[in-house]
């Protein structure tokens, strides 16, 4: 665990501090360019367990995890004990949760019992296992991401579904928050993304026709803002306006991360800024 890290925020949108863990994905998601990120020294605010602990609980929420999922089978027990031990000695930090892998038993009562303090996302890009499976290799398949949405919403958890990077599965446009809506999902966060040159043509040589489609109708972003390739302008907008719309038919209110998506401000669209939550204040 010497490689556990507690690194500076990341995202202004969200201004909290990041943990990155020891182990990272084996088998990264095809699209995502974090998995071997490396930081600079000047971003570590502590390395190590005791030091990350101690440093922890200073702040009033962490992010678990942009680089690495959190509950990876080796890293959930870490997670439990991180944010378990973390509680105990501020009880007003409230962990901000993000996940693709199925939460052990163990730490869903602990969110149960602490759920007025937790923020938790569960990513759920479409309902098209076959596409999933190949876009992200090393996460639970999407039947059991939907059954752990359910056990959780069940038991009183309130969850974000995570619709990012969104792609282009245009007949499964309304299924999925019909689905997600039946589960008890009432709030969505929602984005295409930018695809790194080297996770763009990984997508271009699968044989999955969606996969591909959806690499092809990128383009190489203009702006200069970000290196990567994003869905041109003007179908990025319509894309995300059908999205919006689509998920209202069913009660849920989605907002779009600007974090990927920095040119939309002209438009009458529901976008993020800075991230908000009842649960969180920061």
């Amino acid at each position: 665990m010497k490689n556990l890290k507690l690194i500076k925020p990341m995202y202004a949108c969200q201004n909290v501090p990041i943990v990155v863990f020891d182990n990272g994905c084996s088998n990264p998601c095809l699209y995502c360019g974090l998995a071997n990120r490396q930081f600079r020294e000047d971003t570590i605010i502590a390395s190590g367990l005791e030091n990350v602990l101690e440093s922890l609980k200073k702040y009033p929420s962490a992010y678990f995890s942009p680089t690495s999922d959190c509950f990876l089978p080796d890293n959930a027990e870490l997670t439990h004990q991180l944010i378990e031990a973390t509680w105990q000695t501020n009880s007003n930090f409230v962990p901000l949760v993000i996940t693709k892998q199925i939460i052990p038993e163990e730490t869903i009562k602990l969110f149960v019992e602490n759920k007025n303090r937790l923020v938790l996302q569960i990513s759920v890009p479409s309902l098209d296992e076959s596409a999933i499976s190949i876009l992200e290799p090393g996460a639970a398949p999407i039947s059991q991401r939907l059954e752990l949405i359910q056990k959780l919403t069940n038991r009183g958890v309130k969850i974000i579904a995570v619709i990012m990077p969104w792609f282009n599965l245009y007949y499964d446009l309304e299924a999925l928050p019909k689905k997600l809506a039946e589960l008890g999902i009432k709030k969505a966060i929602v984005a295409t993304g930018i695809l790194p040159p080297a996770q763009r043509q990984k997508m271009l040589a699968t044989n999955n026709y969606w996969v591909k489609r959806a690499a092809e109708e990128t383009e190489l972003d203009s702006s200069g803002t970000k290196h990567g390739y994003i869905l041109p302008l003007v179908k990025r907008r319509e894309r995300l306006k059908d999205l919006v719309e689509v998920f209202a038919m069913y009660n849920i209110k989605t907002v779009i991360c600007t974090a990927d998506n920095h040119d939309l401000e002209e438009y009458d669209l529901p976008l993020c800024h800075k991230f908000q939550h009842r649960n969180l204040k920061i």
